[in-house]
């Protein structure tokens, strides 16, 4: 863009003094001047609530988005005003070249902010002025040029640039820089800071909402995040709307990317939907990106995962949609992209839009009621369930929480012997006000847990021997020690090892470097120092897939041998993350009832049911007739569950809404719907299916099928099974779908008759083109052959589970 010259500028100044914007342009104190003394100050410091916008001190060696103008050379260098970073600019060759910085998009119209900068000239610089201006062009009109501050500036002591700023029409630019009357003056800026002191009187900035599109030809706001990579609005014919994106290249790091200041765009405990297509450049191969968070307070980061890896290409636009609840007090909040190290792509098309909160149903039964007493029925939360809608959802319908994330291993001790309690401490000190039970989760798990536990005393990696088993130990009773005994008076119950089975591994158990390095000690010692210092908790072994059956035969054996030797296992925990279509609703029951003879406390941790029955399809939306079809699963399963009643203690779903859910992060990026309540918190037809299912709407169409399982041939390590499908209902189906586990120490050898395959140790069966459509009463069959040792009876047939697609 042409920048015009001063005498341009003085024609806007005389504009300015006719009163067309309000601005001031105060007079400067020195540096060592604590405290404010020009009139804008006085007003400024008078302001109700101001919001930090932007603070720039160059403490991290880069110049922080400050890019140069004309022939200015910019680099950071440790003679500063502030700490150990300062940005110097030197090769000027005319007035108005210097550092500069965009921060359209950081600023509103019609708000007031305060500019705060400090300023030098370089050793052995003449005398002369410095001044901080806002280049501005509005939409439609031309580009103009405002002061901020100006003040006489030395090489002998830093002066503090300081004014008030406001505009009252929209811009398609806005460039802060910092200018010189001396055409070749070398100089240093330090510590700039932009508070909005008043916001735009029309409403609260934090829920007016952003749109960057880039049709303006500049970054609107967007900026390098790290400072080393390009950040640029260009022309381009593949743009995702318009003629223009922005073009992120140069990236040296992962987590270096494109990044806008949020700080003042949201409202504690508000929720706000974020979105942003994209796409790689030309020549780049596909690769994952995602969309993160970044919060600050007190010098302290936070990083949030919006958005998880989503695969992007560069033959077409992605869209990155996520929804982020500030939970938190802030002095810096910023929204970026990344991926991998050295990848190129466009953004485009970026929105940022509050989310109005919908009142949760209070004419619908709680939850928790429709549960003998004795079962307590929770939800998996963070901060932001404790808050509006989500804490009032909570409040209703449950009486117990278990602290998803906030109370492992990474989360409270992420540096040995240096504990953060701010999280749990949240989750705890709400459940106790508001008389909610809380389930500890979790003190050992291999996942979360930070490098340094498994280094040894020199540093590097644990190989097994004596000396890394004590050191691993002692590290481990320590923490259990300091998590387990600092909220021994709140939870009632501990997960106290998580996720120690592996059934294709011939003992059944893990190969985790807790395991590899001190073997079965590690459980041992962790429930026996859990005992000691929660001597009133319940403490339980947790695990997913307990509903295959080999799995929880090598579970039931570990409790089984731990109790003979005095552990104090006091439950079992079944996660019972499952699917539309898996389990059998008859393996769930035996998941329970294989250990009843155990006699241990059972609960259901961790429980949510995906819409998907594999990891590959993806809805957008998702159809309303398969939530109705998961509504029934539902009520299958539950009932279920209320038959094995007197076996049960708990049952905790993995969230409250499916407004927070992991499963939309895994196994992929997706929309899943895997909760009893909505994206709106509302009740839908999973809830009613647990609660009343005489409220369910009624199928689309009846679809029913049932299979039976019979072995027809046995031989010496081999074994044949034919499968009967039947159509049960009274209308033709299209298809079907069969699934069972694959029994312990089997597998599948072949089969004919059907698409068959084998995961997670299930087996599904699905028709193939000339046999999946039925008549109501009709049936068919298909088989396979399988491998088994010996040549003995095979034991009871599994559960099997037929599932049928309505004829169209």
């Amino acid at each position: 863009m042409q920048l015009r010259k001063r005498g341009a500028r003085r024609r806007v100044a005389a504009l300015l003094l006719a009163g067309t914007l309000a601005l001031l342009t105060p007079a400067v104190a020195p540096a060592t001047a604590d405290t404010p003394t020009d009139a804008t100050a006085t007003a400024a410091s008078a302001a109700a609530d101001p919001v930090p916008v932007a603070s720039y001190d160059f403490e991290d060696a880069t110049t922080q988005g400050w890019t140069p103008r004309g022939a200015a050379q910019l680099a950071v260098t440790d003679d500063a005003h502030g700490g150990t970073g300062a940005l110097a600019t030197t090769g000027r060759t005319d007035t108005w070249h210097g550092p500069a910085r965009d921060v359209l998009g950081l600023l509103q119209t019609n708000a007031t902010y305060l500019i705060t900068g400090y300023a030098r000239l370089a050793a052995g610089q003449p005398a002369t002025d410095l001044a901080l201006t806002m280049q501005r062009t509005p939409v439609d009109a031309d580009t103009t040029w405002e002061r901020i501050a100006s003040a006489p500036a030395t090489d002998a002591e830093w002066v503090r640039l300081q004014g008030e700023y406001t505009f009252t029409s929209d811009a398609s630019e806005l460039q802060l820089y910092l200018e010189a009357t001396d055409a070749t003056s070398a100089y240093l800026l330090d510590d700039l800071t932009i508070t909005m002191t008043a916001p735009p009187p029309d409403g609260p900035p934090d829920r007016a909402g952003v749109v960057t599109d880039f049709e303006t030809g500049t970054a609107q706001g967007w900026a390098p995040r790290i400072g080393s990579e390009s950040v640029s609005a260009v022309a381009t014919p593949d743009a995702h709307g318009g003629t223009h994106a922005l073009l992120t290249t140069d990236r040296t790091a992962s987590y270096a990317g494109p990044a806008f200041n949020l700080l003042g765009r949201m409202r504690k405990g508000d929720t706000y939907t974020l979105s942003a297509w994209t796409r790689l450049a030309p020549g780049q191969s596909p690769t994952a990106l995602r969309m993160s968070i970044e919060r600050r307070w007190e010098g302290t980061p936070s990083y949030t995962t919006v958005v998880g890896d989503t695969t992007v290409t560069a033959d077409g636009w992605v869209n990155l949609r996520g929804s982020y609840t500030l939970v938190h007090d802030v002095d810096f909040l910023s929204v970026y992209l990344e991926g991998a190290a050295g990848v190129s792509f466009y953004l485009d098309d970026f929105e940022l839009a509050w989310v109005e909160p919908t009142p949760i149903q209070t004419d619908i039964p709680a939850l928790r009621d429709a549960f003998p007493e004795h079962v307590r029925v929770g939800g998996a939360v963070e901060r932001p369930e404790t808050v509006g809608v989500h804490a009032e959802l909570l409040e209703r319908h449950y009486d117990s929480v278990t602290a998803g994330n906030a109370m492992k291993w990474d989360a409270t001790e992420p540096t040995e012997g240096q504990f953060t309690w701010d999280e749990a401490d949240h989750i705890v000190e709400y459940a106790r006000e508001n008389g909610l039970g809380v389930r500890g989760h979790t003190l050992v798990w291999h996942n979360q847990t930070p490098a340094w536990v498994f280094r040894d005393a020199d540093g590097a990696e644990m190989t097994p021997t004596p000396e890394n088993k004590a050191l691993l130990l002692a590290r481990l009773e320590a923490h259990i020690r300091a998590v387990a005994g600092r909220y021994a008076d709140d939870v009632y119950a501990w997960d106290v090892v998580n996720e120690v089975i592996d059934e294709s591994q011939p003992d059944g158990m893990r190969r985790s470097k807790w395991y590899e390095i001190t073997g079965l000690d590690y459980i041992r010692t962790a429930f026996r120092v859990a005992r000691e210092v929660a001597p009133d908790a319940k403490l339980y072994i947790n695990d997913y897939n307990t509903e295959i059956p080999a799995k929880r035969a090598f579970l039931h054996d570990l409790v089984a041998q731990l109790k003979a030797e005095g552990v104090p296992v006091d439950g079992v925990g079944h996660q019972m993350h499952i699917n539309i279509a898996w389990p059998a609703v008859g393996e769930i029951e035996r998941t329970i009832t294989d250990f009843v003879d155990l006699d241990v406390e059972q609960q259901i941790t961790e429980f949510d049911m995906s819409v998907y029955d594999n990891p590959t399809d993806s809805y957008d939306p998702v159809p309303a007739e398969l939530l109705v079809e998961q509504g029934y699963r539902y009520r299958d399963v539950f009932a279920a569950l209320r038959r094995q009643a007197d076996h049960l203690t708990g049952i905790t779903f993995w969230g409250l809404g499916d407004d927070r859910t992991w499963l939309t992060q895994f196994p992929i990026a997706r929309i899943d719907l895997p909760l009893p309540f909505d994206q709106r918190l509302q009740a839908k037809p999973a809830y009613w299916g647990i609660v009343d299912p005489t409220r369910l709407p009624p199928p689309a169409v009846t679809a029913e099928c049932a299979a039976s399982y019979r072995v027809v041939a046995r031989w010496t390590g081999g074994f044949q099974v034919e499968v009967q499908v039947r159509n049960t209902g009274t209308t033709p189906i299209d298809g079907w779908t069969v699934t069972w586990p694959l029994p312990a120490g089997q597998s599948v050898s072949g089969s004919w008759s059907s698409a068959l395959t084998v995961a997670d140790g299930g087996v599904t069966a699905r028709n193939l083109a000339w046999n999946g459509r039925l008549a109501a009463g009709a049936g068919t069959s298909f088989g396979f052959t399988g491998t088994a040792p010996g040549s003995g009876d095979l034991g009871a047939a599994p559960a099997v589970d037929c599932a049928a697609t309505a004829a169209g």
